[in-house]
């Protein structure tokens, strides 16, 4: 089957966001008088939903977790956002591949609607034919990427996912896609990437336009 559609991850993947999340995790905790934490744990937020992110750091305290993430969602709507860039040569890439006829999507665990924001102000948003995002009825990678599949009608078979931490290879596998391709320019590592067992690792942008050719 050939692959037509890919499906990329957006933070650590097509924009490097620390900074604006970072800051949207330090604004939550001085809201609520908490305790701040290193930098190094606070990357490892990157990436998973903030439900289940702000629910561990509660231990368990639904209304203390919906709290803070309001607090972050207040701070990332006006200022966290545009505290973030797209990675060198990712336009580029993105376009040639575009150019090679595939059709590329967002799908990310980012807020759905806040995901849109951030690439229009980006002057990304061209680039994709969709982008899918975190809603109540989405909250991991796994329902994202299966609703992004079905909305746009993208065969498993013919469709990649994309992105840099396990949660977006665990999304493709469990989606059935054809590929999993992880990116060593964001936030996860080798190791976490060939433990969860993708098909390939690349650390660079254009490494893409080697694969999808």
């Amino acid at each position: 089957m050939t692959l037509k559609n890919l499906f990329f991850d957006l933070d650590g993947t097509i924009v490097d966001s620390g900074t604006g999340i970072i800051n949207g995790f330090r604004y939550a905790f001085d809201q609520l008088h908490l305790p701040q934490l290193s930098d190094s744990t606070l990357n490892t937020f990157i990436g998973p939903p903030l439900e289940t992110t702000f629910l561990t750091l509660s231990n368990g305290d639904e209304h203390l977790a919906e709290t803070a993430i309001n607090h972050y969602r207040t701070y990332y709507a006006s200022t966290g956002m545009l505290e973030s860039a797209p990675y060198a040569d990712i336009v580029e890439t993105l376009s040639a591949l575009s150019t090679r006829g595939y059709t590329l999507y967002i799908a990310t665990s980012k807020k759905e609607s806040v995901a849109i924001d951030m690439l229009k102000a980006l002057k990304l948003s061209d680039h994709f034919d969709g982008i899918f995002g975190s809603t109540p009825q989405t909250m991991t990678k796994t329902l994202v990427l299966k609703h992004a599949l079905m909305t746009t009608q993208s065969k498993p078979d013919e469709s990649v996912m994309i992105g840099d931490r396990e949660y977006d290879i665990i999304g493709g596998l469990d989606n059935h896609v054809a590929q999993t391709v992880g990116v060593l320019w964001g936030f996860g590592d080798r190791a976490e990437l060939e433990k969860v067992g993708c098909d390939h690792i690349v650390a660079h942008p254009k490494a893409l336009l080697e694969i999808f050719k």
